[in-house]
């Protein structure tokens, strides 16, 4: 084999190893980070910001709205 394909081997197997010592790195210091926190998060029901109810989605007002002022103008 050529020595610079050879090398261009080596260099990416020790690229990919580095990779994986670091994604190790992180992960256990997630693991660490989750392990010391005791609140862990509960999701909240999804809020759209509008009105309660089937009237909360903006669809629903501009369907309705839209037909009357089409007929206005």
């Amino acid at each position: 084999m050529n020595y610079r394909f050879k090398n261009f081997i080596s260099s990416a197997n020790e690229n990919k190893a580095s990779f994986d010592s670091s994604i190790e790195g992180v992960r256990s210091s997630l693991d660490a980070m989750m392990a010391s926190t005791s609140n862990r998060a509960t999701p909240n029901a999804s809020t759209t910001g509008w009105l309660r109810g089937s009237l909360s989605y903006p669809w629903v007002l501009i369907c309705s709205l839209v037909p009357s002022l089409k007929e206005l103008f």
